[in-house]
């Protein structure tokens, strides 16, 4: 199980980058504030199952992917929502949902203010409202070994993220591919949470891509996760196929070379 370390830490693991079956949740990491903390008998306490409990109840009875709480008033009020992927299946959605819910309480036991993501949706509560607001930190990362011709690699990448960037934030969700060196295709996706405008989904996308050049430059594949939006990019498909769209091609392209294992570096944050 992965646990916040007062300091940055490290976890390696290997995954096999040609599954792409989502038939249950695989959490990526969590992060809890110390902002503040709360009592296991407090009104608090009581208001943050009563939300996580309302987020599970609405997963189960609709299908749109993003469900919103609000317990309590004043210093006692919980604001909670949680985000599946637009290409996950209902029914893993709401497998999702239960295991975030559930998981995050045990990792996070008294702080008020938490934050989980997994491959298939993501979750945050605060004590604070939540909604309509562009956040950005803390600020998850995993990514792959370092790939032959860095620098046309990126720039192939980068094309491909300007482009589904400008799909999100009119949609909050996009996925795509195009043709990069040494491999056949590079696979993206980047989603916002659906409250935020098209200003605020631009803002925070920019703001993950800017940090790629900072922590995976050249890099086989990556994600950056944040509480607003997340990316992943990867050089074989982890996504369906439901909302998909192919980027234009770059103009200058070389023979693909087949696939591999890629070990992801797990960073938790400062």
């Amino acid at each position: 199980m992965l646990t916040r370390c007062p300091v940055k830490c490290t976890i390696i693991f290997s995954v096999l980058v040609c599954s792409i079956s989502l038939g249950h949740s695989d959490r990526l990491g969590y992060y809890c504030t110390s902002d503040g903390n709360y009592t296991s008998n407090s009104i608090y306490k009581k208001n943050l199952d009563s939300a996580l409990a309302n987020l599970y109840s609405a997963a189960n009875a609709s299908n749109s992917g993003f469900y919103n709480a609000s317990v309590g008033e004043g210093s006692d009020r919980v604001d909670a929502f949680v985000l599946c992927r637009d290409d996950v299946q209902p029914d893993i959605c709401r497998s999702c949902v239960k295991d975030s819910t559930d998981m995050l309480r045990k990792s996070c036991p008294n702080q008020k203010e938490a934050f989980e993501w997994y491959q298939e949706c993501m979750l945050r509560y605060s004590n604070n409202s939540i909604l309509n607001k562009v956040v950005t930190e803390p600020t998850w990362r995993l990514r792959g070994d370092y790939v032959e011709d860095g620098a046309q690699f990126n720039q192939n990448l980068r094309d491909l993220l300007d482009d589904l960037k400008a799909q999100a934030i009119q949609r909050k969700f996009a996925t795509g591919k195009t043709r990069g060196p040494q491999f056949k295709t590079i696979y993206g996706l980047v989603q916002c949470t659906p409250d935020l405008s098209s200003i605020q989904c631009s803002n925070c996308l920019d703001n993950a891509i800017g940090y790629l050049s900072t922590c995976c430059s050249g890099r086989i594949g990556a994600q950056i996760l944040k509480p607003s939006c997340r990316l992943r990019f990867e050089v074989v498909q982890f996504y369906n196929e439901t909302t998909g769209t192919d980027a234009q091609p770059p103009s200058r392209s070389q023979l693909p070379r087949p696939g591999k294992l890629m070990s992801f570096l797990g960073i938790f944050p400062d």
